[in-house]
């Protein structure tokens, strides 16, 4: 039971006929109370998860009133929340016998279906019940169960179709409003997504909800000016709406204005209760603007409400790289990658800056692990080979080189680099024939040698083998 409930002046008095109900069952003597009042104390003991006592008292109330379809229907709430399905399908017959147009019926023996996975016989119940909704909100939830079959089989674009159902009966529906913007987000429908809600706005231009949906469907189009105008529409109508002031901090992060952005995310802090994400936002944007010593305070604030954040530590060694305290990264991301093991952008990171912090013997252990979590990636071979060749292992560093070679398509770059480990310990015989095989694979890469080493951009005899390559 949610706190706001508890707070309730009626919840007192729920509590008091509760203890009653219990005394009486207690001494066995027979308790009568209206419908509504069996229905809140059943209620009651489901939030709970007391599923005994709720049977209980389902069956006390039905003695009384036999004919409720919604006991009915609650029995069968009941007996599907503890997976009883089949004797919950039996329920909904009765409760339908006494009321068929019931439509908490059609919704809850669509959802028992869905859970078994029969989702034609869960879009055949929905399809029975829609004709039979006259009020806007039954038709938003069986569009929106309808919604939850469809994208229980992968179907997207039906999704996209029932939610906009749900908000033509109802143009203000939270839910339906929210997920539309989400699965706009998942199948990258801008375009359509700004059309459906122009017309919502255009219509109602005080519905906040759809002014965020199409501000967010004009970020995904880049249409960055519209989309700031809509979403402070949004705010000016609802100034504490903490999801459009984060939203219009991602477009102006998008746009590098990340002045304007930091403003935006520290007001939707202030709208709403704070979380790691958009404190994370924070920090990056003070990271943009080379403030990172705020930055990691921001960092360390998402890592306060969650100190398993490891994107948060990732991003502080970041800062530190940016800074050239190298020990101070190693330390960032050897937490980062703790917490997330196999993650192999936390691996090279960590290992680039045991290299920078002439923990050479340590970036190779690293980019071994980085090698066996992902044997497919090129780059990969190439890093554990310069950290070997930082060490003078020198058959260890061509080993792995060669066998690159061997695996990938077109590895240009490896008989390039091939050459320039060659030539500076001084194997000139090698060196030349890796420039060779490289400058015939692909003459057009051949410049990685000079990125590799300036001096070799005055070497003439390296330019006169390259010059007879040249197509």
């Amino acid at each position: 039971m949610s706190e706001n409930e508890m707070n309730d002046p009626s919840f007192g008095e729920l509590m008091d006929v509760i203890r009653k109900y219990e005394d009486a069952e207690n001494s066995q003597q027979t308790l009568f109370l209206d419908e509504e009042t069996y229905l809140r104390i059943i209620e009651f003991y489901m939030d709970n998860r007391e599923f005994k006592r709720a049977n209980g008292v389902v069956e006390n109330a039905l003695e009384q009133y036999q004919y409720s379809c919604e006991l009915w229907v609650k029995k069968a709430e009941l007996l599907a929340e503890q997976n009883k399905y089949d004797a919950s399908l039996a329920a909904l017959e009765s409760a339908e016998n006494l009321d068929k147009t019931e439509i908490a019926i059609y919704l809850l023996r669509s959802d028992i279906y869905l859970s078994q996975g029969r989702h034609d016989e869960a879009l055949d119940v929905i399809a029975q019940g829609l004709p039979l909704a006259d009020d806007p909100d039954d038709l938003c939830d069986l569009y929106l169960e309808q919604a939850d079959i469809y994208e229980d089989m992968g179907l997207y674009a039906e999704v996209l179709e029932s939610l906009r159902d749900c908000l033509k009966s109802n143009t203000e529906n939270e839910e339906g409003l929210n997920r539309l913007w989400f699965c706009t987000e998942l199948t990258e429908q801008y375009e359509d997504s700004r059309a459906f809600h122009k017309m919502i706005v255009d219509e109602n231009p005080y519905n906040h909800r759809a002014w965020f949906n199409l501000g967010h469907a004009y970020a995904g189009l880049k249409q960055y000016d519209e989309s700031i105008e809509a979403l402070e529409f949004a705010v000016a109508i609802d100034d504490s709406y903490d999801l459009a002031y984060e939203m219009m901090g991602d477009v102006y992060f998008d746009q590098k204005n990340f002045a304007k952005a930091l403003e935006c995310y520290h007001d939707s802090i202030r709208s709403g209760k704070p979380n790691k994400e958009t404190l994370c936002k924070v920090a990056e944007s003070y990271s943009q603007l080379k403030d990172y010593h705020k930055a990691r305070g921001y960092f360390r604030k998402a890592l306060a409400i969650d100190p398993n954040y490891d994107e948060a530590f990732f991003l502080v060694g970041e800062t530190y790289r940016a800074e050239g305290n190298y020990a101070k990264a190693v330390e960032a991301y050897e937490r980062a990658a703790k917490i997330s093991p196999e993650n192999v952008d936390y691996l090279n990171a960590l290992g680039d800056a045991c290299i920078m912090n002439d923990e050479v013997d340590g970036a190779i252990l690293v980019f071994e692990r980085v090698l066996t979590l992902s044997p497919n990636i090129k780059q990969h071979y190439i890093n554990l080979a310069t950290a070997h060749y930082g060490m003078e292992n020198f058959r260890q560093c061509f080993d792995i080189l060669t066998e690159a070679s061997e695996k990938f398509d077109n590895p240009a770059d490896i008989w390039y680099i091939k050459f320039v480990f060659y030539n500076q310990i001084g194997n000139k015989n090698e060196a030349l024939v890796s420039l060779q095989k490289g400058l015939l694979t692909s003459f057009e890469e051949h410049n990685l040698i000079f990125e590799m080493d300036e001096r070799l951009a005055n070497d003439e005899t390296v330019l006169a083998i390259i010059e007879q390559f040249r197509p």
